[in-house]
C-alpha cells in the first residue's frame, strides 16, 4: 500500500476532469482528521474526501457518507465561511510531491472576487490540510496547527506566511535517458541496495512502485550496482522509460491486491509482481481508492470487534480453567483421603496399647500380609483423639468432593460452551455475524448489555389503538449451498446453530456435527425422504469440519444422524444439544478445496 506521488498525480488528473468549474455546496468534518466536500458540476454531485490520518492520509472522490457531529469543529466552520458556494478553478499537484492544490474562486468579505487555496499535504504523520490566501501566501487556518515547539523549521498557524515542505531534488521517471541512467545511479550511491537507490533518485514513486519497476526489469531489490553492466542498465532503463511514458500521458492501470478477500495494497500502475487472481482492476484511481479504504475500514472494524470478543472469551476460558482446576483438586483430594480413614480405623483398633507420640507403627490388618503402617500423630493428643481427627479430615474431604462434583461438571460444560463460541468466532466473516455472537454473550452475561434508550410512550391512534411497535430483532441467517440438488444449511455461531437445528430442520433431514469438537451444525434438507448419496454426506461433513475448531486437522470424526434423534436438554446453553442413533465418518478439507466448494 503506497499513496505516493504517482497515485496523487492520477487523482489530480481525474479530479481536474470532473471538478473543474464545480460549485462547492457543502463542507463537513466527520472527525478531527477528515473533511468531505460535496460539489456539483454538470448536474452531477461529487464527494471529495481529504484525510490527514497518518496511516490513511489521502485525497480522492468517494461514495461513502460519513455521519457528521452535531456541532461542526472550528476548521470546518472556517472552510464553510471561505469556500462554500465557491467555484473550483483548478485541481493540480505540486510537481510530483504529495501535495494537492485546490484553487477556488470565492466572494470575499468586501464582495469582491477572490481566490482561496486548499492544500492537502499527504505526508504520513505530518499530513495536513491548509487553507490560505494565495495573494499574500498567508495561512487562514489548518486542520492541524503546527506551533514552534513541534517544528522549528515550519510553523503552520493562522496569519503566518505559508512555507512549503522541503523540496526534494529528484527526477521524474519520464525525464530519464539511456546514457544518463548509469552515471546518475552511480553518483547517488553505488553500494546502496537497488530499491533504496531508486527511491532516492526518482520523484513521486514509493517502495511499492519501485518493487514493480524492478520486477518488470527482472532485477532484485537487494542488488547493488557493483556488478551492473550495460545489459542490466538497459533493462532498468526500459522499465523506467515504459512506466514513465505511460505516467506522462496519464495512462493508469489502477489495481487493488486482495489476499483472502482482504485489500492489502493498491497502485495506480499494474502490479504484475502479484498473481493474477489477487489483482482487481478498476476503471479509475478514485474508484480504486474508495473501494480500498472502504473495505479496509470495514475489515479493520471487523478485526477490532473480533479481537474484543476474543479477549472476553480468553478471560472467561482462563477463569473456567482455574475454577475447574481447583474443583478437580478437591475431588482428587477426596480420593486420596481414603488413607485418612484407614489411619483412623487402625488407630482406633490399637488405641488401647499405643503410647502418645509423634507417630505410631501398627499392623494393617486390612491386607493379608498385615504390613506395618507408620501413622503420623499429634504428640499432644491421645491415639484415640488422633483417630478422631483423621475421621474428621476424611469426612470433610468427602463432603468437599460431593460439593465440588456438580459444580465441576457445570464448569466443564461452561468451558465447552466457551470453546464452541471461540470456534464460531474464528470462522465468521461478516460484521452481522459478530453482532450475533456479541448478543449471545450479552444474553449469557459475559458482556454487559448496552443501555437501552427509554422507549417513548406509543402513540394512540383512532379507536384507542396504539401504533405498532418497532421491528423485531432480525432472525439468524445460516449459510446455505446446494450439493448435487440437496440444500445444505450450516450455522456460523451458536445462535444460528440453535435456529437451524431447532427451528428450520425437520424430521427426515440429516444432521451433522464434529465428534466432541465445537463446530457448525450442518443440515442436509430432505423433505422428499430420498436416499442421500454418500458424496453429499461427505461434502456436508467437510463443510462441518471447515466450520469447526479442527478445520486444519486430518481425519476429523463427524457424527451424522436424522434430525429427530437430536434434542436440546432443558436449560442448555445456545448451540448445545444431545443426539443418538448416529454414524461416524472421517473427513478433512484443504483451504483451496473449500474456496472452490463454497464458490468464494
Amino acid at each position: 500500500m503506497s499513496f505516493d506521488g504517482i497515485v496523487l498525480r492520477a487523482v489530480a488528473h481525474e479530479c481536474s476532469q470532473h471538478l473543474t468549474g464545480a460549485r462547492i455546496d457543502k463542507i463537513a468534518q466527520p472527525n478531527r482528521h477528515e473533511i468531505v466536500m460535496t460539489l456539483r458540476n454538470r448536474s452531477q454531485n461529487y464527494k471529495l474526501l481529504f484525510s490527514t490520518l497518518a496511516q490513511e492520509a489521502r485525497v480522492h472522490l468517494t461514495t461513502t457518507t460519513a455521519p457528521n457531529p452535531p456541532q461542526p469543529p472550528l476548521f470546518c466552520m472556517v472552510l464553510r465561511k471561505h469556500l462554500e458556494g465557491g467555484k473550483v478553478l483548478s485541481i493540480r499537484q505540486s510537481g510530483l510531491d504529495r501535495i494537492l492544490i485546490l484553487s477556488v474562486q470565492v466572494i470575499d468579505e468586501m464582495g469582491d472576487l477572490a481566490e482561496r487555496q486548499l492544500l492537502a499535504e499527504i505526508m504520513g504523520k505530518h499530513s495536513n490540510l491548509v487553507l490560505l490566501d494565495p495573494a499574500s501566501r498567508r495561512i487562514i487556518d489548518s486542520i492541524h496547527r503546527v506551533p514552534a515547539n513541534i517544528s522549528r523549521y515550519r510553523q503552520v498557524l493562522p496569519g503566518l506566511v505559508y512555507t512549503a515542505p522541503p523540496a526534494q531534488d529528484k527526477l521524474p521517471l519520464w525525464e530519464e535517458t539511456e546514457d544518463q541512467i548509469g552515471p546518475r545511479l552511480l553518483e547517488a550511491g553505488p553500494n546502496k541496495a537497488l530499491d533504496k537507490l531508486m527511491l532516492s533518485v526518482y520523484a513521486g514513486i514509493g517502495p511499492q512502485t519501485v518493487q514493480e519497476l524492478l520486477h518488470r526489469a527482472g532485477l532484485e531489490p537487494s542488488q547493488t550496482l557493483e556488478f551492473f553492466g550495460q545489459y542490466e542498465y538497459l533493462k532498468l532503463f526500459r522499465s523506467v522509460q515504459n512506466m514513465g511514458n505511460a505516467l506522462r500521458g496519464n495512462l493508469y492501470h489502477p489495481e487493488v491486491i486482495l489476499q483472502d478477500g482482504v485489500p492489502k495494497a493498491f497502485s495506480a500502475v499494474a502490479l504484475t509482481q502479484y498473481p493474477e487472481h489477487q489483482r482487481k482492476a478498476f476503471e479509475s484511481v478514485n474508484e480504486m481508492l474508495d473501494f480500498f479504504y472502504r473495505n479496509r475500514s470495514t475489515y479493520n472494524l471487523f478485526r477490532q470487534r473480533q479481537s474484543n470478543l476474543e479477549q472476553v472469551l480468553r478471560r472467561e476460558q482462563e477463569r473456567c480453567e482455574r475454577k475447574a482446576g481447583l474443583q478437580a483438586a478437591a475431588i482428587q483430594d477426596a480420593k486420596e483421603a481414603q488413607r485418612w480413614r484407614l489411619y483412623g480405623e487402625l488407630l482406633m483398633a490399637h488405641a488401647y496399647d499405643l503410647p502418645q507420640g509423634i507417630e505410631a507403627a501398627v499392623p494393617n490388618y486390612f491386607e493379608l500380609e498385615t504390613p506395618l503402617v507408620v501413622i503420623p500423630m499429634d504428640p499432644a493428643l491421645t491415639p484415640l483423639q488422633n483417630a478422631q481427627n483423621y475421621f474428621k479430615r476424611y469426612q470433610k474431604a468427602q463432603h468437599t468432593a460431593r460439593q465440588a462434583q456438580a459444580p465441576y461438571e457445570e464448569t466443564l460444560e461452561e468451558l465447552a460452551y466457551l470453546d464452541s463460541v471461540a470456534a464460531s468466532l474464528g470462522s465468521v466473516t461478516e460484521l452481522s455475524e459478530l453482532a450475533e455472537i456479541k448478543e449471545e454473550l450479552q444474553e449469557a452475561g459475559y458482556i454487559k448489555a448496552e443501555p437501552v434508550k427509554s422507549a417513548k410512550t406509543p402513540k394512540t391512534g383512532k379507536g384507542g389503538k396504539t401504533s405498532k411497535p418497532g421491528k423485531p430483532a432480525a432472525q439468524p441467517q445460516p449459510g446455505q449451498i446446494t450439493i448435487e440438488g440437496f440444500q445444505v444449511l450450516y450455522g456460523k455461531n451458536n445462535r444460528q446453530n440453535d435456529f437451524l437445528t431447532m427451528k428450520i430442520a425437520r424430521n427426515g433431514d440429516l444432521w451433522l456435527h464434529t465428534q466432541k469438537i465445537p463446530s457448525a451444525h450442518v443440515i442436509i434438507r430432505n423433505p422428499d425422504r430420498r436416499t442421500i448419496p454418500d458424496s453429499v454426506i461427505e461434502a456436508a461433513a467437510k463443510l462441518c469440519v471447515w466450520n469447526s475448531k479442527a478445520r486444519y486437522s486430518s481425519r476429523v470424526p463427524v457424527d451424522y444422524t436424522l434430525r429427530q434423534h437430536v434434542w436440546k436438554p432443558k436449560g442448555a446453553k445456545p448451540g448445545m444439544v444431545l443426539y443418538e442413533n448416529y454414524k461416524t465418518l472421517f473427513a478433512a478439507i484443504a483451504e483451496q478445496e473449500i474456496t472452490a466448494f463454497l464458490g468464494e
